[in-house]
């Protein structure tokens, strides 16, 4: 037997003892159990489904079979978890090793056009690389960012326009400036609010949350996470009932501010599991009259504000997801229904953002109706008519509630 014989056979041993232990870590399912919750990602995991001929042929097995091996392999979460921590360390590594290139370069290596330029900057903020093509750190401010995308960069068929055409009755439309629509080193760089009405016309009103600076976004949005936060949502609560209603329009009022003893490490700290947070949550208290939630058709309550008994008794886990857990995870439809018989029903077409002003927002109607693009199709197999929709469910306006990533598709980078 020849040297290249032996490390065939070699190779050819190690790869099946590697498919051995694969499907070793996946079969001790049935000792172990299936798991419900990563506690280090913080969400639900997939459990191996069910065989059906058409969830076959339709393809919805195998993705589900494809997601439940990742999610229930022994040790899954700590492999991810390492390998995630690795990426990080390495692209966090490059990244400083490119700044300090940058800052190497002597003044005579540069052009006299680059040697103007650099004189010439004012202070800015430095977006730095702590995952690819993902989240940015802000200079040493402690928050976790999108990039900057023009809104030209973006397809609107989210909401297939000539479906929004369709609808007779009244629409808004309510766009949320984030991180991803200002530069802060040149904050009138974009309009992307301008640009987002000519792709959303023939609104019978138009709003939106901006701010002037990141001194004034950091008082509206989280720290590490996209979402708006408690001042932020709060505000747009009340932009969009004097769109909707008027300025004469009696809003709810907060009673006080409620602090939890915990640090929120938002979306853009739990998908990269990336421990950068140092504020707590903190939500707004308001007297909200009592109403009833359903939930893809099924009676049931919205959110788990109910584990958040005082300022210690709420969930703690490192990633845990407070904004998810305390207003409300995303479903395909949420319906609240109020005692407000003389009042209008509504229909309310966004994505997360819109879970911390939902209720708020419902309480001046009789029935509002919350639907997800991202999962109302999975659910009801069918694509978003909302004429169709609003004709069934007597529902007489239509709110649509975004910022760029949720109201369009961002085209392929080059």
């Amino acid at each position: 037997m020849n040297r290249s014989s032996e490390i065939r056979k070699i190779f050819s041993l190690l790869f099946v003892i590697c498919i051995c232990a694969a499907l070793l870590l996946f079969y001790s399912l049935p000792v172990r159990g299936q798991k419900d919750i990563s506690e280090e990602e913080q969400r639900t995991l997939q459990h191996v489904p069910f065989f059906s001929p058409a969830d076959f042929f339709s393809g919805k097995y195998q993705k589900q079979a494809e997601d439940a091996v990742a999610d229930q392999l022994l040790f899954s979460a700590e492999i991810k978890y390492g390998v995630k921590q690795a990426q990080n360390g390495l692209t966090a590594a490059t990244a400083k090793l490119v700044q300090n290139r940058k800052n190497d370069v002597p003044a005579a290596d540069q052009s006299g056009e680059e040697a103007a330029e650099k004189s010439a900057e004012k202070p800015h903020y430095t977006y730095t690389e702590v995952v690819a093509d993902t989240a940015y750190k802000l200079d040493d401010s402690g928050y976790l960012v999108k990039k900057p995308v023009a809104p030209d960069q973006f397809v609107y068929t989210i909401y297939d326009p000539s479906m929004l055409r369709r609808v007779t009755f009244p629409k808004y439309l309510y766009f949320i400036n984030t991180s991803v629509s200002v530069d802060f080193n040149d904050i009138n760089k974009y309009d992307a609010f301008d640009y987002v009405k000519k792709m959303f016309p023939d609104m019978a009103g138009y709003a939106e949350l901006t701010f002037g600076s990141f001194e004034e976004y950091k008082k509206y949005f989280y720290q590490t996470d996209h979402h708006w936060n408690y001042n932020g949502s709060y505000i747009g609560y009340t932009q969009i009932m004097r769109m909707m209603e008027g300025d004469s329009v009696i809003l709810l009022k907060p009673l006080g501010i409620r602090i939890y003893d915990v640090v929120y490490n938002g979306s853009l700290s739990r998908d990269n599991l990336l421990k950068y947070s140092t504020e707590k949550f903190t939500v707004f208290d308001f007297a909200v009259p009592k109403y009833e939630t359903w939930i893809n058709d099924k009676k049931a309550v919205y959110g788990q504000r109910s584990r958040y008994v005082s300022s210690t008794e709420c969930p703690d886990s490192t990633y845990s997801n407070h904004y998810g857990l305390y207003y409300g995870d995303d479903y395909a439809k949420v319906v609240y229904k109020f005692d407000n018989p003389n009042a209008e029903n509504i229909l309310i077409l966004a994505t997360s953002f819109s879970n911390a002003i939902n209720e708020l927002i419902a309480s001046h109607y009789n029935e509002t109706h919350v639907l997800d693009y991202r999962h109302y199709p999975q659910v009801y197999g069918e694509e978003i008519d909302a004429q169709t929709y609003m004709r069934k469910n007597h529902l007489s306006k239509l709110l649509i509630i975004g910022d760029l990533p949720s109201l369009g598709f961002q085209k392929d980078k080059k």
